[in-house]
Order: C-alpha cells, then sequence, then structure tokens
C-alpha cells in the first residue's frame, strides 16, 4: 500500500519493490553537503530550461537542430555523440534563466563577443577603507558576470578554482565598484594580498570565455596561507 492509496510496486519478476518515500533526502551528496547559493540556482536554472524543450513545436525543434549542427566546439564526449539542438536550447536558456531574464523559443544569432579583458583593476586600502575597481573603458554589450577567488599570496600568478559574485555593477565614470560583492563572499583582504577575478561576457544567452584580471592590495606582504615547515637539520650519528 503506497500512500494509503492501496497500489504497490511491483518488479518485471513479479517481486514487489520497497516503495520510496518522496519527501526522504535522498539526492543530498555523498559529501552531505549541499552546493553553494550561485551552485543551487544554477542547477534549478538548468533544470526548467531542460523541462522546457518538451513544449515546444515541430519547427522550433527544428530550428534548434539545425543551429547545433552550426556549433563547432570541443567537447569531452564519445565520438559518437553529437552536439543536437535539445543540448543547445538547455544551455542557451539556462543561462537566460540564471540572470532572470526570458527564454528564447526559436535559437538566437550567435554574436560578436568581446575577447579584450576590462581593467585595470585597482584596489586600495587605506583610511577610508578598502575598495576594489575594475576599469569598463567602453560598456559591453548584454551582461557581464564577474567571478571571485579566494584573496592569496601576491607570488601566485593563477587561479581557477572561481566562484560566482554577481552581475557587474553599471559604471560611474568608467569605473564599476565590486568591493562590495568580493567582501560579501570572501571578508576584506590582506594588505600584500593579491586578489583574482574573472568575467564572462553574456548576450542572447551566449558566453564567452573567462577572462582574468589580477590585482594586488597595497600594504605590507601577507603572510602565506599554510606555510612550510622547515625540517630540522639531520645530526650525524
Amino acid at each position: 500500500d503506497v500512500g494509503g492509496c492501496g497500489h504497490q510496486f511491483v518488479g518485471p519478476t513479479g517481486r514487489r519493490l520497497k516503495p520510496v518515500n518522496a519527501m526522504e533526502q535522498s539526492d543530498i551528496p555523498r559529501s552531505g553537503k549541499w552546493g553553494t547559493v550561485a551552485q543551487r540556482h544554477a542547477w534549478g536554472a538548468f533544470g526548467s530550461a531542460s523541462c522546457d524543450w518538451g513544449s515546444l513545436t515541430e519547427d522550433q525543434w527544428n530550428a534548434w537542430d539545425a543551429a547545433a549542427k552550426q556549433e563547432k566546439r570541443r567537447r569531452r564526449w564519445p565520438a559518437s555523440r553529437r552536439f543536437t539542438g535539445q543540448n543547445l536550447f538547455t544551455e542557451i536558456n539556462s543561462n537566460q534563466a540564471f540572470l532572470g531574464l526570458p527564454p528564447y523559443l526559436c535559437p538566437p544569432d550567435r554574436p560578436a563577443l568581446d575577447l579584450q579583458r576590462l581593467g585595470p583593476l585597482i584596489a586600495r586600502d587605506d583610511s577610508d577603507g578598502f575598495t576594489l575597481n575594475l576599469s569598463v573603458p567602453k560598456v559591453p554589450a548584454g551582461h557581464i558576470l564577474v567571478y571571485g577567488a579566494r584573496p592569496c599570496n601576491a607570488g601566485r600568478r593563477y587561479c581557477d578554482k572561481f566562484c560566482y559574485l554577481g552581475v557587474l555593477p553599471p559604471p560611474v565614470g568608467g569605473m564599476s565598484d565590486i568591493a562590495r560583492m568580493y567582501c560579501s563572499k570572501y571578508g576584506r583582504p590582506r594588505p600584500g594580498s593579491r586578489i583574482i577575478i574573472g568575467t564572462r561576457q553574456q548576450v542572447d544567452g551566449w558566453r564567452g570565455i573567462l577572462l582574468r584580471i589580477d590585482a594586488i592590495v597595497p600594504g605590507g606582504q601577507a603572510p602565506a596561507a599554510n606555510p612550510k615547515r622547515k625540517r630540522p637539520p639531520i645530526s650525524a650519528s
């Protein structure tokens, strides 16, 4: 009896199957931890876009399939698997839903995305407080997504672990203030530490590549995050 309705689950061999309680948290990852707020938001956007694929018309499906065939991209898929119209539809509209934008029922034309980095990134830490401004000489089309990494030692020049911070605020006098969104995620960085951020342009659901830019917070040299212990000298016996 499932849910008090008198129904039973029976397998193909006729054996009765154990009912599944929909209220159980069976979708918790093995680590026992949920994703970040941005990750859960992205998962929800992806799920809603996937469900919308089944409500299209035949002409719209054909249009997405034709647009997908024009895409020449490298994917870690088997050679027998191809990039389909459903893949493109889900990708475009999950990006739209992530920013709260309406979905596309027909594939939008691929725009010319900017490959030039914004910047420079200017960090200041003085008596007036900490400021972090990104120079925007020319306002790009669409939206600019901002990602950030934890403050690191000044000697570190590369980082590939970023978290989503938000959409780039409108520039004022050619500068966008991103100090609040960065500090709300990582706190106020120490003087002498390096700040690495990434920006990604999104236009009509299409996203460009992640462009990195960094700056060093003025001040003294920041201590290493995990300083190595010195080995004691080996005494000759």
